[in-house]
């Protein structure tokens, strides 16, 4: 018996009993687009802040690479001001992608929202082929050239070795 309403519970049809008229809101999706907009804006700044950031710390960190000191005291002090200088990049860093992941799934629900998501993402594609075309293209016109020069080389070993013989003078 629990087989049998089992069974005729996942295959009994279920009809729509929703006959309601549904009203399209362009408000709606327009204010989401431009609360999209305004996030994506606010991590752009985050971004920026972040790479300032990022790039004063580094710039401490090759200035104390490269100042000598002779001092035990200030050896210590260096070596420490080094490893927290270097937790403060890694944290810079990983902000960095995390804000970029963040801002990428915006625009990503900005695609969605305005239709353009699968168009962009077949361009992506077809960039990516092309790219890799190129560079396939750009290794297999080196590589035969490399070949040819090989081949060729006895060729030019023996019209050089013509050119010093016919210019040699006794």
């Amino acid at each position: 018996m629990l087989r049998a309403n089992f069974f005729l519970k996942f295959f009994k049809y279920k009809q729509n009993s929703n006959y309601e008229i549904v009203q399209y809101n362009s408000n709606k999706s327009s204010s989401l687009e431009n609360q999209i907009n305004t996030r994506i804006i606010e991590i752009d700044q985050k971004i920026s802040e972040n790479s300032k950031a990022l790039v004063e710390a580094q710039i401490v960190k090759l200035r104390s690479t490269f100042s000598r000191s002779n001092n035990l005291i200030e050896q210590i002090g260096k070596n420490v001001y080094k490893t927290k200088l270097e937790d403060s990049i890694n944290w810079h860093q990983k902000q960095l992608k995390e804000l970029f992941l963040k801002r990428k799934e915006l625009e990503i629900t900005l695609e969605k929202l305005k239709g353009i998501f699968w168009l962009n993402r077949i361009k992506r594609f077809f960039r990516i082929i092309l790219i890799g075309f190129f560079i396939i293209f750009s290794l297999f016109v080196f590589l035969s050239g490399f070949m040819i020069i090989i081949y060729l080389m006895p060729l030019i070993i023996l019209v050089l070795l013509g050119y010093f013989i016919s210019t040699k003078r006794y």
